[in-house]
């Protein structure tokens, strides 16, 4: 990642070759676009207004070439498309600072000033945290396998014009936190197959451990089959790659805790490679099978940051980590698997097998422990089902759940988060098409409603407790990119994760 620094020094003194400021709307665009305009004799925004159709818009840019008039090289003005008389929300500035990364990359500088003068000041602090987090997501690059790399040039940005207050400190550490373990569940889902194995998703989640001093347990085949969990043993046991289920918990230290506080549990599928197993994909569908852990990933990411954040509630995090391989061993179509708490699943199709492993996931997560309290809220992510791309498209993530108040708190970390979700009902009179002549339920449903089924499915392995699910098949990855997310991971639910548990643990 790229050094990132905070200034009290005024922009427009701020000495980096491409300075970059938002503009609000043409009829306001702020004392700083004002001043330099004023400089110029007016030539500024005259030129914005002649180059751009519509320069306020969000994410519209215009660089201006100072011909050494200012200490900068080059001036971009960026649209932040907020509506005359409203303050920037923490999307408009992360985006603001995407818009302005890519500027500086396409001018080929090596240092970039992003100015947050235009925002109010009770609200800067906040500002210069999510302008932080912006810049620092929009300068990941995978570093991936090319013999040869191209020198991305740029190396520095400077935050001008923030408060020099403890609040803009402590939004900036936040905003690194929240970044470095994005970046670390982009990396684990960009990394191939072959390099991502169930194992290797164990050893992370022990680094993540040691680092943001949590504990640690994985489950490997013996303790799996001791625990009775026989459909994520199924699912992984075509692979020579053995399945885990890996538990990562953060507790807060003692004096901070709140009293009585439930643990939040946090679920993730952690599918490393998923072929289909006997219900075989179609090749192409089976170049992009690598990012079936994205939602373990984003629990491990979220872990990471938790465990430095330190919220004063306990949060469990688990992963199940399989391969779905075709072989002689591999579950049939057909088979009975037996989970962890007694229920029994009739496969149908091989090819849904990420419900299989949360089954049991779940069902160990929320299982009750003597001397424990309930977990006051459940929430499992999944790159569970292609419905959900045809229902919502690749911005937009789903979520079910069997209580209001969580869904509504899963949704508004979405938001705060710049991670849209939409819910989508749990119908009960859709179980009839899960029912098994010869198991407790089927693990498809009757062909439509894909999305739906998966939730009423995933429903019947959560002990009564508050839960929600997040089907993340059309958000996880992305082949264009946009704002402060490059092509490829996204790191999806890290940060909304992390405000879910921030939010919750200050009303526990």
């Amino acid at each position: 990642m790229i050094e990132i620094e905070r200034s009290r020094t005024p922009a427009a003194r701020t000495r980096v070759e491409m300075l970059a400021l938002p503009l609000r709307s043409e009829t306001e665009p702020g004392p700083e676009i004002a001043a330099l305009d004023e400089s110029t004799g007016g030539r500024l925004l005259a030129e914005v207004r002649r180059r751009c159709a519509e320069p306020a818009k969000r994410g519209s840019t215009f660089a201006w070439q100072t011909h050494g008039e200012m200490p900068q090289e080059l001036v971009a003005v960026i649209g932040l498309g907020v509506p005359a008389g409203a303050e920037p929300t923490a999307e408009d500035w992360r985006r603001f600072a995407g818009a302005a990364v890519a500027a500086a990359r396409q001018a080929r500088v090596r240092s970039l000033g992003l100015s947050v003068a235009a925002c109010a000041r009770p609200a800067a602090a906040a500002a210069t945290g999510a302008v932080i987090e912006g810049a620092l997501l929009a300068t990941y690059r995978f570093a991936g396998f090319r013999s040869s790399r191209s020198d991305a040039r740029l190396v520095r940005c400077v935050v001008a014009g923030s408060p020099a207050t403890r609040a803009a400190e402590e939004a900036e550490r936040r905003a690194r936190v929240l970044a470095e373990a994005t970046a670390f569940a982009r990396d684990l889902v960009n990394l191939p197959a072959e390099t991502v194995t169930p194992a290797h998703l164990a050893a992370a989640a022990q680094r993540v451990a040691r680092s943001a001093r949590l504990s640690v347990k994985v489950l490997g085949p013996r303790e799996l089959r001791r625990l009775g969990m026989g459909a994520i043993l199924a699912v992984g046991r075509a692979s020579r790659n053995e399945p885990r289920l890996i538990e990562i918990v953060y507790r807060p230290r003692s004096g901070r805790a709140r009293r009585g506080a439930g643990p939040i549990v946090l679920v993730g599928k952690g599918i490393t490679f998923d072929s289909g197993g006997l219900s075989l994909k179609p090749a192409a569908s089976m170049e992009i099978q690598k990012r079936d852990m994205a939602g373990g990933a984003a629990v491990l990411g979220a872990m990471r940051a938790i465990g430095r954040l330190a919220p004063p509630v306990e949060v469990r995090g688990y992963v199940a980590a399989a391969e779905n391989m075709p072989g002689g061993d591999a579950y049939r179509p057909g088979d009975v698997l037996r989970t962890c708490i007694g229920k029994t699943i009739e496969v149908l199709n091989t090819d849904a097998e990420g419900r299989l492993v949360l089954a049991d996931a779940l069902g160990y997560a929320t299982r009750p422990r003597r001397g424990s309290a309930d977990p006051s809220c459940v929430v499992d992510l999944a790159t569970l089902t292609g419905a959900v791309t045809t229902a919502l498209g690749r911005s937009v993530a789903a979520v079910l759940g069997n209580d209001a108040d969580v869904v509504r708190d899963v949704i508004e970390a979405g938001r705060v988060s710049g991670e849209p979700i939409w819910e989508l009902p749990l119908v009960d009179e859709y179980m009839a098409g899960l029912d098994s002549p010869i198991a407790d339920l089927r693990n498809t449903g009757d062909g439509t409603a894909g999305t739906i089924y998966g939730g009423l499915f995933l429903r019947e392995f959560v002990h009564r407790q508050p839960w929600a699910h997040l089907d993340i098949a059309g958000v996880a990855f992305t082949d264009k990119g946009s704002a402060y997310v490059p092509r490829g991971a996204v790191g999806w639910g890290v940060r909304t994760l992390v405000d879910l548990v921030e939010r919750r643990s200050a009303r526990a």
